[in-house]
């Protein structure tokens, strides 16, 4: 069951117990203004720029701009040029500009915002209220980025497509501070993620109109608690504009879709996204190497480039402790025979606020499967918690038999067994729930599990060969996140009494002698290797080091002033301690469960 966040602080709280001044562009061949109002001047006239700090301006829709979106050590102007006879209208606060907006008459001032006061970190009806109280504001004031969105109009009225451009200023937002992570830039409408009858992060109408309902029950705990932030759908999607950073430099702009992503954890103050590319809004797809080469086909062995949609996960349920458990789990066993998700860590800033820690995260659908075992994405189908995910109902309806069949079939039948083995890649099977058991994912089998297949298959393609196969995804509800994850569990137990098609499978093929030699030498193969024991250690170690200060300063400030803490990099290192000792002891403990059902 999904842990209350207020509730989780509590145990958080025992475990730290327990253990140029203003730089003059030269002219344009455009028209272009010169002249600075006395406050901007008076703002910048003690700082000192070199030009070669800047960059070189750019063009993008019919305007020219003085500076790219990137870093900057110091405050600059900010000159916007288009052609004679064209206006340009232009935002600071993230909203979409038109010919209501801020008329550009004059360069803007861009410089460190990190004193000013918060604008979308002020919003509190973002998460439900419980025993503990009200969301609160977060006290600690972060870093800010300047973004500035423009359209511009020309002489016969016709409006170009938005530009959205953001500036990082100053020290605290040094591109040395990030060194070696992408910084991603969203951008949208303050409207989209607050309005209380549209807005995707709060609470919102859907709340009141629940909570002035029938329905209501003040016992429903409150990762069920209907709220904006909980519907899903396309019509839930909102507009956006996403630019990446690496090393300081913008590396992709364009304009996407957004929605909330998550179950339990949509609940949370910081909130998982999903990216979409669409040609609704700009490119169809992302080609860009987001997992830095890291992400590669199964198929041909080349890095993965191209991306319809991406995730840009808070951790789940790990989000107030490592951060990392998910990656640390599944990057242990991705050269397996099934599927795993890439990951990769960044900062996001939300409308130029600092929105903390995200992991990059592959998104498990058609695209996703694709890619990774170059079956068209047309021809395949995935069920998901047991429900169709994507793909023909035909093929949903094969597995739904299957599924039945499997639990009527007595598999000490070496016969039936061996049909078995043409339908489902028991290989895959077998290691995916040897690491699931392993790290004792404790929302695992009826939920959290997925399979594909291809619906047609090609000779050609071993994976094209109409064996279902399986996919690890959402793992870090799992190696002691909660005290109902404990190194000691019998996971095999509840894998035996779930419904899920991996309970019900595992449960029919523990009856065929070849099952229980073969699994149990795969079982011992995964632990032996891929969880040895100094592996996982150094690993973890590895991940330590990697994402104690930027997951630290995330938690600090989402959940900073629930807990408690004094010491947020004391209060991390407490939690890696924990994840430790689940692994140092696990192997001990599930070995000897191990020997209970396969002898």
């Amino acid at each position: 069951m999904k842990k209350n966040y207020r509730q989780i602080a509590v145990r958080i709280g025992l475990v730290v117990l327990l253990a140029g001044s203003a730089f003059t562009f030269s002219s344009c061949k455009e028209q272009t203004v010169e002249n600075s109002s006395a406050s901007e001047t008076s703002q910048a006239e003690n700082v000192k720029i070199d030009v070669a700090d800047i960059s070189d301006p750019y063009e993008a829709e019919g305007m020219n701009f003085s500076v790219k979106s990137g870093f900057y050590d110091s405050p600059f102007y900010l000159e916007i040029s288009v052609p004679e006879g064209s206006t340009v209208y232009y935002t600071l606060d993230g909203s979409v500009p038109d010919t209501g907006s801020s008329k550009y008459t004059d360069r803007i001032l861009i410089t460190d915002r990190s004193d000013e006061a918060a604008v979308l970190s002020s919003h509190t009806d973002i998460v439900p209220e419980d025993i503990s109280g009200a969301y609160t504001v977060p006290e600690v004031q972060k870093e800010k980025a300047t973004v500035v969105r423009a359209v511009v109009v020309d002489k016969n009225g016709t409006q170009s497509k938005v530009v959205t451009n953001t500036y990082f200023v100053g020290d605290a937002l040094s591109s040395e501070k990030y060194k070696g992570l992408k910084i991603i830039s969203l951008v949208t409408s303050e409207n989209d993620l607050y309005d209380h009858e549209k807005g995707i992060y709060v609470m919102g109408k859907t709340y009141d109109d629940w909570r002035n309902s029938d329905e209501y029950d003040y016992m429903t705990e409150e990762w069920n608690i209907p709220a904006n932030y909980s519907q899903k759908g396309r019509e839930w999607e909102k507009p956006a504009a996403i630019q990446i950073f690496e090393d300081g430099k913008p590396v992709i702009t364009d304009d996407v879709g957004i929605r909330i992503h998550g179950g339990a954890t949509r609940s949370y103050p910081q909130k998982s996204f999903n990216v979409y590319f669409r040609k609704d809004y700009g490119s169809s797809k992302l080609e860009y190497d987001l997992f830095s080469g890291n992400v590669k086909s199964q198929s041909d062995g080349s890095a993965i480039t191209e991306f319809d949609t991406f995730m840009l996960r808070n951790g789940g349920n790990d989000a107030m402790y490592t951060r990392f458990r998910d990656k640390l789990a599944q990057s242990l066993v991705s050269h397996r025979d099934f599927l795993t998700q890439g990951m990769e860590p960044c900062i996001v800033y939300l409308d130029g606020e600092y929105w903390g820690h995200y992991e990059i995260t592959e998104k498990l659908d058609r695209t996703f499967v694709s890619a990774h075992f170059g079956v068209p994405k047309k021809e395949i189908c995935i069920i998901k918690k047991d429900l169709l995910d994507s793909g023909s109902e035909d093929t949903f309806a094969e597995w739904s038999e299957l599924k039945n069949w499997i639990k009527e079939t007595d598999f000490s039948n070496q016969s039936e067994y061996e049909k078995l083995c043409e339908l489902v890649d028991m290989q895959s099977y077998m290691e995916y729930v040897s690491a699931e058991i392993y790290i004792d994912n404790a929302n695992w089998g009826s939920s959290n599990s997925a399979m594909w297949k291809a619906e047609k298959n090609d000779e050609n393609n071993p994976y094209a060969d109409g064996k279902w196969r399986f996919i690890m995804f959402d793992t870090e509800f799992s190696s002691a996140v909660y005290d109902s994850t404990t190194p000691f569990r019998d996971t095999f137990v509840s894998l035996l009494n779930s419904n899920g098609f991996v309970g019900v499978l595992f449960k029919a093929a523990l009856n065929n002698e070849t099952f229980k030699e073969e699994f149990s030498k795969t079982f011992m193969d995964v632990i032996d290797n891929d969880f040895a024991d100094e592996r996982v250690a150094s690993e973890i170690d590895r991940l330590e080091k990697e994402y104690c200060d930027f997951s630290s300063e995330t938690i600090s400030r989402f959940w900073g002033n629930i807990n408690g803490m004094d010491d947020p990099k004391y209060f991390y290192s407490q939690n890696v301690g924990i994840l430790k000792d689940f692994y140092a002891k696990r192997r001990s403990s599930i070995t000897k469960h191990l020997s209970k059902y396969v002898g």
